[in-house]
């Protein structure tokens, strides 16, 4: 698959910041702001650190690109094969930096080490982005089985296919445990960001999230801190029309001996994320987690 790379205007990364850390004086200079516009860091330019932003498949990356894309007015980049299917869509689809993972783009989508992308690179920190297991699973299980980003199979599906189901979840929850406990034993900082927040409560989610990539305590009363409003009061951004993507919207697809499977071997994940109380109140045992069995 050839796909041509969009071209966009480039800035210094001192050019970037000036702009994000210009003060607003008044609520007249607040109403002036209009989003970035979409660019590259000049090449050459390593007066920045990479941020590589990791999340178990189908956890909402795409979505949390094109936000900080509008926020920062800065191309992200990937690990990905252009050439494979699907990652080419995403460029042709918007994401101008899939691919790239120099110092062209600030922060840098990978999967790893659920999977190896097409290249290593150095990074200096990273985002966590997770999501409840009950919804991240299930859209992987639709994209292995439509073989595309967006479409789904038939809820009754789950139940014609009940065992190939089930096997599919008994392997990736054991994946997704693993990956989630590799990326919270990291050497280097990690912000770690919850896909259902995003979709709740943009506005302080993302502030918070941007403070931690441009190394700021506090970005109130700066430009950069108007992209984030103007984004978040906009509707989410989409590169494809994504699949239902509603917080928790597949617990109907799960049985109570698939709840007690993926509570039973990721408890103490499900509680630092916030998620535990969703299993018990639908069911699940209250067990300790494997790890401590």
């Amino acid at each position: 698959m050839t796909v041509a790379r969009p071209n966009l205007k480039e800035w210094t990364f001192k050019e970037v910041q000036e702009d994000w850390f210009t003060k607003i004086e008044s609520e007249e200079d607040r109403l002036k702001v209009v989003k970035p516009e979409v660019k590259f860091i000049k090449g050459g330019d390593h007066d920045h650190d990479q941020t590589i932003m990791v999340s178990f498949p189908r956890s909402g990356n795409t979505m949390l690109r094109a936000y900080l894309e509008k926020i920062l007015g800065v191309s992200t980049g990937s690990d990905g094969d252009i050439k494979a299917k699907l990652i080419g869509e995403l460029m042709q689809r918007g994401l101008a930096g899939e691919g790239l993972v120099d110092k062209r783009v600030f922060v840098v989508k990978s999967h790893y080490p659920e999977r190896w992308g097409r290249q290593r690179f150095y990074c200096e920190r990273a985002i966590l982005l997770v999501r409840n297991p009950i919804d991240s699973i299930t859209s992987l299980f639709n994209m292995v089985c439509t073989g595309t980003h967006h479409r789904s199979i038939l809820d009754s599906d789950f139940k014609k296919f009940a065992l190939i189901w089930m096997d599919f979840l008994q392997q990736d929850i054991t994946v997704w445990k693993d990956f989630h406990n590799f990326w919270l034993k990291s050497k280097i900082p990690v912000h770690i960001i919850r896909y259902e927040d995003i979709c709740e409560k943009p506005f302080p989610t993302l502030k918070s999230l941007v403070s931690f990539l441009t190394n700021k305590e506090d970005i109130t009363g700066t430009k950069l801190e108007q992209y984030v409003r103007l984004a978040c009061d906009e509707s989410s951004p989409e590169i494809y029309k994504p699949r239902e993507g509603k917080v928790n919207g597949n617990l109907k697809k799960f049985n109570r001996v698939q709840l007690d499977t993926l509570y039973s071997e990721t408890a103490n994940l499900l509680k630092l994320f916030n998620y535990d109380h969703i299993y018990l109140s639908n069911g699940a045992e209250e067990t300790l987690s494997k790890d401590d069995q």
